[in-house]
């Protein structure tokens, strides 16, 4: 990556809206966009400013946002022109602007994937976890997304990162003090206990944040809701009629559904209404290598379930009230004996209770999904891994000094010390404070151009 290099790119959203964004960052973007200004002077100061940007034969009215260095978002000069959001304008605001500095032999180029957002982070203006929250809000899709990147965002996780890793650093460099200096006699190895105390809290610290920590890629899933119960009880008919259209095959024989069947379905007119729907094979003894692998898909389906729409056919007892299960009687149109309650009576030949079940399902899932809490932790996968690694080593340096109740670290310091820089390697990829290029690179690839 050039950072000497001034970058500009589109950075609104693609298509038409009222207003568009090109945004120009580095040492030249003050004199670069200056030169295309009708009247830029005392233009270049920080604040928002009235502009006209001229094209070939004509100049357009503009706002201009200007942030000076290292103040800034990437740490240099930067500008943001707020133009007509149209997309070939826009464009045009670009091509014309990297002519101008090809033309007058400035370093400019077009901006890469993330690299206003890398920028901030290489200057120091952001941490790597905060650079990972805006990919994770410009990919948002849902309020609760949304407010998992603003979680991201707050710096919680950097801060673990940071404090966890400066107490590992001290106990890592009294262990290595006392492999390297043991003959010293002003110099002593960390006392074992000390040491188990060190990292048992270290453990400790990173479990307790791991227990209220979400999964990024749990919110970005949709939730899965799964038809369940016996075998002919009209899940695929009912699967069919919620869907709208015959996805699965019908048929009065039981056994009819094989494999698991799943197809995305919205619950109402917005996006947050979408869930996977899921049809299952009912409930039946596996006499055969098939009917096991039937089973076993079916059982995998509903362990991922976070709803369970149980079809209970004319005749069979409901089971008893669950969380996260509804209770439905299918084939209402046929006569329904009054074994127990249900949540919902659907019929797929008169549509009776579908609109019931859906709004059922709906509060259910409104009930069951994950509280982003204040103090919850959002982690993306990447993040999720380090922690996960980093305690797993703790874990087994507190094994290793299990045994060991002598005073000192017996002869197992070398290994002490490998688990503990393998700990703080880990925790050093939360910030990047120790990240190969690789890890950079893999996490700013994610990002869209002009972010």
């Amino acid at each position: 990556m050039d950072l000497d290099a001034t970058i500009l790119a589109i950075s609104s959203p693609l298509g038409r809206s009222a207003r568009g964004i090109v945004r120009c960052s580095g040492t030249q973007a003050f004199e670069l966009t200056g030169h295309r200004l009708v009247d830029a002077s005392g233009k270049f100061r920080r604040g928002i400013h009235q502009v006209r940007f001229r094209l070939e034969h004509v100049s357009v009215a503009m706002l201009m946002i200007v942030s000076e260095g290292p103040a800034s978002y990437t740490g240099d000069d930067t500008i943001e022109l707020q133009a007509p959001g149209n997309p070939r304008l826009l464009a045009r605001v670009v091509d014309l602007l990297l002519g101008d500095g090809e033309s007058r032999g400035m370093n400019v180029r077009m901006a890469s994937p993330g690299e206003f957002t890398a920028r901030a982070f290489l200057s120091g203006r952001i941490g790597l976890a905060e650079a990972e929250s805006v990919a994770a809000l410009v990919a948002a899709r849902s309020d609760d997304e949304i407010q998992a990147a603003d979680l991201m965002r707050d710096g919680r996780l950097g801060s673990l990162a940071d404090e966890v890793s400066g107490s590992l650093a001290d106990a890592l460099a009294l262990v290595e003090a006392g492999i390297d200096f043991t003959d010293e006699e002003d110099v002593s190895a960390i006392e074992t206990q000390d040491l188990r105390a060190r990292i048992q809290l270290a453990i400790e610290h990173l479990g307790n944040h791991l227990d209220r920590s979400i999964g990024l890629e749990s919110l970005q899933a949709l939730p899965w809701v799964v038809l369940d119960g016996p075998p002919n009880a009209g899940k695929s008919t009912l699967f069919n009629a919620l869907l709208g259209r015959g996805r699965a095959v019908v048929s009065g024989i039981e056994g009819t559904t094989r494999d698991v069947l799943a197809e995305p379905m919205r619950l109402d007119g917005s996006q947050d209404g979408e869930v996977l729907l899921v049809d299952v094979a009912g409930h039946d003894l596996a006499d055969t290598e098939l009917d096991e692998a039937m089973q076993l898909a079916a059982s995998g389906a509903r362990d991922r379930a976070e709803v369970h729409v149980y079809c209970v056919p004319p005749g069979v007892k409901p089971p008893p009230p669950s969380p996260g299960r509804l209770c439905i009687a299918t084939k209402s149109d046929l006569h329904h004996e009054d074994l127990g309650p249900v949540d919902a009576k659907t019929s797929c030949i008169s549509g009776e209770g579908l609109d019931v079940l859906r709004d059922k399902i709906i509060s259910a899932l409104a009930m069951r999904r994950s509280s982003l809490s204040v103090d919850a932790l959002v982690l993306a996968p990447r993040q999720e891994t380090a922690l996960k690694l980093a305690s797993k080593r703790l874990l087994e340096a507190e094994d290793l000094l299990a045994g060991k109740a002598d005073g000192n670290t017996g002869d197992v310091p070398e290994l002490i010390a490998g688990l503990l820089r393998e700990a703080l390697d880990s925790l050093g990829e939360i910030n990047g404070a120790i990240s190969p290029d690789e890890i950079l690179d893999r996490v700013f690839s994610t990002f869209c151009i002009g972010k």
